[in-house]
């Protein structure tokens, strides 16, 4: 099978984020790009994401032509594919609708940065994409362009997407901006919390990319 091993990979870290309740149902959906031929392997249209099987990953070039598979991708691979064209540093684009992270996208203005973990993988607060109508060219384009070159983005009353060098990594800056954003709810229901600056948070993460893991 073309892809098989990218296919199954994102159907594991789709999966995954099912498993920890980063998306309800179908919604969200998980794509990488593979480094040799730059096709994208992306997750269907409204499928359970526990009965996928390879097959039903679909592989789209940059611009969203279907390459290989029977199955409709999902409706926002304008979205991912615009990503992918505008940050060729990017391999993996996670979107996800879990709830604080989703909270956050219905407020005026960006998610701040509160923990040491959120600023070390993604270097600061996460601006806020203006509202577009879910699976449009429109959408694609707020979304990618205030993405900007950062990891992540909130979608308004929608979402966030997450990127990085590989799927694995963005689906970890998932989690922990989920966890960023309930710690922020929390903190700001107490009290006035003490947010990072975007330089001190910048410096973490740099320090992170430079030293972390073996």
């Amino acid at each position: 099978m073309f892809l098989e091993k990218e296919r199954k990979k994102v159907i594991e870290i789709a999966r995954r984020a099912s498993t920890e309740k980063l998306v309800p149902l179908t919604f969200g959906n998980f794509s990488l790009r593979d480094k040799e031929t730059g096709h994208v392997c992306i997750t269907p249209s409204g499928m359970p994401y526990m009965t996928l099987e390879p097959e039903d990953i679909v592989v789209v070039d940059t611009d969203g032509n279907i390459i290989d598979g029977k199955r409709k991708p999902s409706i926002e691979t304008p979205l991912h594919t615009a990503v992918y064209r505008k940050r060729p540093d990017v391999f993996g684009v996670v979107h996800t609708h879990s709830t604080f992270l989703t909270a956050w996208a219905c407020l005026d203005g960006d998610l701040p940065c509160i923990t040491s973990e959120a600023a070390s993988l993604v270097g600061g607060s996460v601006k806020n994409a203006p509202f577009a109508v879910q699976g449009t060219q429109e959408l694609a384009d707020v979304t990618s362009d205030t993405l900007g070159n950062d990891k992540a983005v909130l979608m308004a009353n929608h979402g966030a997407i997450c990127v990085d060098e590989s799927i694995d990594k963005a689906y970890n800056n998932a989690v922990v901006l989920e966890e960023s954003a309930k710690v922020a709810y929390l903190a700001f229901t107490l009290g006035k919390p003490n947010l990072l600056s975007e330089q001190i948070a910048k410096a973490l993460q740099k320090e992170t990319n430079e030293n972390y893991g073996q």
